[in-house]
């Protein structure tokens, strides 16, 4: 099975995100307008409702299948045992999902009366739970993915603004929206016999009770997260309606950017996994040290520049009437970097290893930590104690996980004197933008010539610090020209 590099899959997953945010700024505007409030707020409420179910139904299989798919990838037999003995608890959770969704649609009038919306964004609990994007991202096929993922979007884009022309085309929109999620699972599992072979098979051997324990596990911490990430506006709307849009901003503008943040390690899960499989351990320290230069590299300056930049991209991307918005911004922006080392932490060195039970435990702690201080801080200080909530939380998070795999960290140099460059370059960076901040520019104006400073500054600091993933471009370009 041939697998794709580390470069390729990353340019891919980079892709696929980038174009999906390109298509919620393209049709959301539209889509807003033509259907209205009310139409559009039926939709959307069904959709989080579904999203739910469809979270439970999966339990905490789509992680748990990377790493498991991943293991198994070079063993034909053993690979499409565990496909099918992960498919069929699957099945018994789908149908589970339906019967309990079932009962509350005929049990609340409130439900029934958007029964038609309900059945048709239904179809995703099934449409996702068969389509196995697990498994895809396990034997690396991320080639695959993106192009099913562009195919389906041009598709839904164009359905968008061809059927939806007025506000009683919410039912349409709905099947869209399924349409645009789903589409691409029934691609996946047609796709699935060039893979996998269930001939020979018999359910009599296969073993479901030896996935429970650790899908479990994966699932509380999915939970326990899901939860203290909604449980913000909740705890702020107790006490102000209007607190919840000013904080609901800059959370959505950081966990976009966390996207690229954790965008490397995504690719490397399921070769990192496949290396301790092996007991390839010179490439599982490589791909290790490889993410988690990355993560600085990347996060560190992202985190600086939101906190220096912070009122310029609220006036940009939500308008002066958000200005209270700018001070959650700032304090919310060391998270890039805290997310960044506890995804490290979790996804990549706990998981893998089996040990994913001490990223559930620091996960459910941290969600803890989170009440705790929303509690004393929202009615005081609203959305700004929420967002030191937050803060609190992703910091407590990622220490109780560096005690939990502080036996595996010096094997990887984790605390290499080497990664104080970033700090050193991310410090410089933020000294030139501040720099730029004085000069009392248009907001846009600033943030195009922040940006563009900053990097180049930040780029030029590491080249001369000889940071490795700057020398390995620079050489990479260098290569190119000269051909």
């Amino acid at each position: 099975m041939q697998v794709k590099t580390v470069k390729l899959n990353f340019i891919l997953n980079l892709t696929r995100m980038f174009l999906g945010m390109a298509f919620i700024v393209i049709t959301t505007p539209y889509i807003a307008r033509i259907l209205g409030p009310k139409s559009l707020g039926k939709v959307e409420y069904v959709n989080s409702m579904v999203t739910y179910f469809m979270l439970f139904t999966a339990l905490g299989i789509p992680s748990y299948g990377i790493r498991e798919v991943a293991k198994y990838r070079d063993n034909s037999k053993e690979l499409s045992k565990l496909v099918l003995e992960l498919l069929t608890i699957l099945f018994i959770t789908t149908t589970i999902g339906y019967i309990v969704l079932f009962i509350f649609l005929y049990s609340y009038k409130s439900l029934y009366e958007l029964k038609d919306i309900i059945l048709v964004m239904s179809i995703n609990i099934i449409c996702n739970n068969i389509g196995i994007e697990w498994f895809y991202q396990g034997i690396e096929n991320q080639l695959y993915i993106t192009k099913r993922f562009i195919l389906i979007r041009i598709l839904t884009l164009i359905a968008m603004f061809i059927f939806i022309k007025n506000k009683e085309d919410y039912l349409i929109y709905a099947f869209i929206l399924v349409m645009m999620q789903s589409g691409s699972n029934i691609l996946n599992f047609i796709n699935l016999r060039k893979y996998i072979n269930f001939k020979g098979i018999q359910f009599s051997n296969l073993k479901l009770n030896k996935h429970m324990k650790p899908i479990l596990i994966i699932f509380s911490a999915t939970v326990a997260t899901t939860i203290y990430l909604q449980l913000d506006s909740i705890m702020i709307g107790n006490v102000s309606k209007e607190a919840v849009g000013i904080y609901i901003v800059p959370n959505k503008l950081i966990r976009m950017i966390l996207v690229v943040v954790t965008a490397l390690g995504t690719v490397l899960l399921p070769k990192i996994t496949n290396c301790l499989k092996n007991k390839d351990y010179d490439n599982y320290n490589s791909y290790m040290n490889i993410s988690l230069n990355y993560i600085f590299f990347i996060a560190l300056p992202l985190a600086v520049s939101t906190f220096l930049l912070s009122e310029d991209i609220i006036n940009i991307m939500a308008g002066s009437q958000f200005i209270a918005s700018v001070l959650t911004l700032k304090i919310l922006s060391p998270i890039l970097f805290m997310i960044g080392i506890a995804y490290f932490l979790g996804f990549q060195l706990l998981y893998p290893l089996g040990l994913e039970k001490y990223y559930t435990y620091s996960v459910i702690l941290a969600a803890i930590a989170n009440f705790i201080f929303n509690y004393l801080m929202i009615p005081k200080y609203l959305q700004n104690g929420a967002a030191f909530g937050t803060l609190i939380a992703e910091a407590i998070g990622p220490l109780i996980m560096l005690f939990f795999a502080r036996k595996y960290l010096k094997e990887i140099e984790f605390f290499s004197k080497k990664r104080l460059k970033y700090f050193i370059a991310s410090i410089i960076m933020g000294i030139s933008v501040y720099g730029i901040k004085l000069l009392n520019l248009k907001n846009l104006e600033t943030l195009v010539i922040s940006v563009f400073i900053g990097a180049i500054t930040y780029i030029i600091i590491l080249f001369f610090m000889k940071e490795e993933i700057v020398l390995n471009c620079f050489n990479i370009i260098m290569k190119k020209i000269k051909k």
